[in-house]
């Protein structure tokens, strides 16, 4: 999904089988807050800063679906591979 720097962006729908997934920041850096909460494009809302390049390996269908994304500069694109359980 591309993540712009004006709007707060989450997952599409994640089907209720997921059990995580492992997502890859492509492009640019993006701040995100797993509450649910649409993180602040400078961090100064606790938002963590997921760098471009970087994988990050997400457990639990919960989290993904309250993740949220905003880039602080250039637009990102933040790819996930959901995880099914068994």
């Amino acid at each position: 999904m591309t993540v712009s720097n004006t709007v707060a962006v989450s997952f599409p729908t994640i089907a209720t089988d997921v059990v995580g997934g492992i997502i890859v920041i492509e492009t640019a850096d993006v701040r995100m807050r797993f509450d649910g909460t649409d993180p602040d494009t400078s961090g100064v809302d606790g938002a963590t800063l997921m760098m471009e390049n970087g994988i990050w390996n997400i457990t639990g269908r919960d989290i993904l679906t309250r993740m949220k994304f905003i880039a602080p500069g250039d637009p990102a694109f933040v790819t996930l591979m959901t995880l099914k359980g068994e």
